[in-house]
């Protein structure tokens, strides 16, 4: 933005570069303040969209808790294939071996 600074008072156009400067300050103003309001809606609308995006509190703990479910199921399937106790695969074992054998 460019103002006539050169203003004496006792020049006869004084008033009129004064109120060119003036509306040369409001054009400008009002370009301003409709970038700032366009940088404001496309901020509010990104937020808006992280906000639903989000995962809450409640989605997090429930998926948690399932992890925790998963891995206690894993463990102790784990646990019964290492003590022998794991019917299924016991079962697999032995067929496989019976298969080798040519038993079946």
């Amino acid at each position: 933005m460019e103002l006539d600074t050169q203003l004496n008072a006792s020049d006869r156009s004084a008033r009129e570069t004064i109120s060119k400067n003036f509306q040369t300050i409001q054009s400008e103003d009002a370009n301003d303040d409709g970038a700032f309001t366009k940088y404001q809606e496309e901020t509010n609308d990104h937020l808006n969209k992280l906000d639903t995006e989000k995962a809450t509190h409640d989605d997090v703990e429930e998926l948690r808790s399932e992890m925790y479910q998963i891995r206690d199921n894993w463990n102790d399937r784990a646990s019964h294939i290492a003590l022998g106790t794991d019917v299924e695969t016991t079962k697999a074992v032995v067929e496989q071996i019976l298969q080798e054998k040519g038993l079946i």
